[in-house]
């Protein structure tokens, strides 16, 4: 659209005022003011009566319209004006700003609409005009000013046109390497997560990797080993990369044992192909099988007569119905049953399992399934199970936490306790103490691995007489333990487990344990002849003479007494959770990474006093700091 023209005497063109513009819109022009001024002479010349036609042929204009023409005739020109130097001051700052000048910024530009920047105030500035000659501030060459000349603000002074190219080269590198630095922190940042390290990969891992990323040719390889294979199908599903085609690469006819840890993206015909092809099948494990439903379950009772082992986790589309009929035919066979994550595995299911495998169950895995709704189903189970055959046993997270009982547990453990090496029972916040001193430590003296996740209901004091007692029954001690957010414990059972299973504890959680406190760990991880363990030690010593000696944390406390705790040495700890102990920062940190020599990987989420300032190995690998950044 055209625009008007507005021309000034100095030849200077800018642009319509907001209220020259708004009468241009409204048709209130120079052209509309001589008409309207014509047909009002012409009007008092007409006669009365030609004057009413006129008036009733016409349509008046508003009146508002008229009071706004009259108001702004004479102020209209002095607006275009200030107009126009008001566009030629923000015309000025803009260029300048594009170009690295120094003009006051916009930020400022309501203060300078009531100043007018003259040309001699711009040169006493040390700005110039564009076309003027001006030296360069960086080779001192003389060139003439033009619309793309940049102005250094640190040298007050403009740049020639090919020291402005390098300079625009510098920022440009400056940028990438900004970019790359970014790029590899959060390569970094994404190996913590992954509890890896960025390291030299090994030549196998290019391998692997490479194959990953060109899947679909893998046959041309032939036979890689299946070791291999089930790493290429553990970093498939992690990127979530397995699907119809490339599951199928994993299946032949003599695969004993298969693992699909991602199964979102094979749907139900494809799943049937594991049957197909894999006859022999005695171990298998899909998790996340959403597509996985009753047709597949029926195909795989028919096709899998070799099948011993079923691990599935979000099987949600097979129903009570099908449980019962699978569990009565081929699902005889099973010894190891794992579900997880499904609302139709029922009453009626669990029941159908007890009686048609219970007696054969070596390995029972239960956990999130909300059709276990009824506490006398649960108790059902230690009447199926036969004395010494289950090893490992997980009951976690039930529908409801007064569904898992003390009694029921300690049942259960007095029947297989014998053989039991893995229990779990994270999410069973209804168990307290007696589930401890009356089950684990009369029944189960062959434990490894402990999980107690949630279980707030376990005190400092009933734990810490537990395993002091269990030190006596299991003396293998424990590999892996899992104390997430158990919050009554504290020092003293702490003190208790790690006195008891030290030297053999691989895997450690004492995630969200808040009523551990500094000093607690300070003792346990420093050695006895440190300066200040000893000057506890004499004062402790001095104190009881004192006093009577307490017998725990809390009359110790209650006495002014603190108690005194060995070093406990860790040989084999290599994976310790103390996310949310809010006692640990960088000197407990440091003393952790001395005297836990195989410790490769420790989280610290939630403890804002752990800081990139901790002395630490540079083998150990510390995540969840708040200040490691992206």
């Amino acid at each position: 659209m055209a625009r008007r023209s507005n021309r000034t005497l100095t030849g200077v063109r800018g642009p319509n005022s907001a209220l020259t513009e708004f009468l241009r819109v409204e048709g209130i022009t120079d052209a509309f003011r001589r008409r309207q001024e014509r047909d009002d002479s012409a009007s008092r010349e007409q006669s009365p009566t030609d004057r009413n036609d006129t008036e009733e042929s016409e349509i008046p204009l508003p009146s508002s319209r008229l009071d706004i023409h009259e108001n702004i005739v004479n102020e209209e020109e002095d607006e275009e004006e200030r107009a126009i130097r008001q566009a030629a001051r923000r015309k000025r700052k803009a260029a300048n700003r594009r170009l690295g000048g120094g003009f006051p910024s916009e930020s400022d530009s309501d203060d300078d609409d009531d100043k007018d920047y003259s040309d001699d105030d711009v040169r006493g500035n040390g700005f110039k005009k564009f076309g003027e000659e001006d030296n360069c501030v960086d080779c001192g060459k003389i060139f003439n000013m033009t619309v793309y000349s940049r102005y250094d603000r640190a040298r007050k002074g403009y740049l020639c046109e090919a020291c402005n190219e390098n300079l625009k080269q510098r920022e440009k590198i400056a940028r990438r390497n900004q970019l790359n630095a970014r790029k590899k922190r959060k390569k970094v940042a994404q190996a913590l997560l992954d509890k890896s390290s960025v390291q030299m990969p090994t030549l196998q891992d290019i391998c692997i990797k490479k194959i990953t990323q060109n899947i679909d040719d893998v046959d041309a390889l032939g036979d890689i080993g299946q070791t291999n294979m089930n790493k290429i199908s553990m970093i498939l599903s992690k990127n979530r990369s397995l699907n119809n085609s490339t599951m199928t690469l994993f299946l032949h006819a003599g695969l004993k044992e298969l693992e699909f840890w991602d199964c979102s993206n094979v749907d139900s015909d494809s799943l049937n192909k594991i049957a197909s092809y894999c006859p022999n099948l005695e171990s298998l494990t899909l998790f996340m099988c959403g597509h996985f439903h009753n047709d597949n379950l029926k195909y795989f009772d028919s096709n899998l007569p070799h099948l011993a082992d079923l691990s599935l986790n979000g099987p949600f589309l097979i129903s009570d119905a099908m449980w019962q009929e699978y569990f009565e035919n081929g699902g005889s066979r099973l010894s190891k049953f794992e579900i997880r994550n499904t609302h139709r595995f029922g009453n009626d299911s669990l029941i159908s399992l007890l009686e048609n495998c219970g007696s054969k169950l070596t390995k029972l895995k239960l956990s999130r399934l909300d059709g276990l709704d009824s506490a006398p189903v649960y108790d059902l189970i230690p009447h199926y199970l036969l004395t010494s055959t289950l090893t490992s046993l997980e009951i976690s997270y039930p529908y409801k936490e007064e569904l898992i009982t003390d009694d029921l547990l300690i049942n259960i453990l007095s029947i297989t306790g014998e053989s039991l090496t893995s229990l779990n029972v994270d999410g069973c916040s209804n168990l307290t103490d007696r589930f401890l001193s009356e089950g684990v430590v009369r029944f189960c003296p062959n434990l490894t691995h402990l999980s107690l996740k949630l279980l707030d209901q376990l005190t400092d004091e009933g734990f810490a007489a537990a395993f002091r007692d269990y030190s006596k029954v299991n003396s293998g001690g424990l590999i892996n333990v899992q104390l997430t957010k158990c919050t009554g414990l504290g020092n003293n059972a702490i003190h208790s487990l790690l006195n008891y299973s030290a030297q053999t504890l691989v895997e450690l959680s004492l995630n969200s344990i808040y009523n551990v406190d500094k000093d607690f760990l300070f003792q346990i991880f420093t050695d006895d002849h440190h300066p200040l363990k000893i000057a506890l030690k004499d004062s402790i010593d001095n104190s009881s003479q004192r006093i009577a000696p307490a017998r725990s944390d809390e009359e110790n406390n209650r006495n002014g007494i603190t108690n005194f705790y060995s070093r406990i040495n860790f040989p084999l700890l290599t994976t310790l959770d103390i996310g949310f102990v809010r006692a640990v920062d960088d000197e407990i940190l440091n003393f952790i990474s001395d005297n836990c020599s195989k410790l490769t990987i420790l989280e610290t989420y939630g403890n804002n006093r752990c800081t990139l300032r901790a002395n630490v190995r540079n083998d150990l690998m510390v995540i969840g700091r708040q200040n490691d950044i992206l």
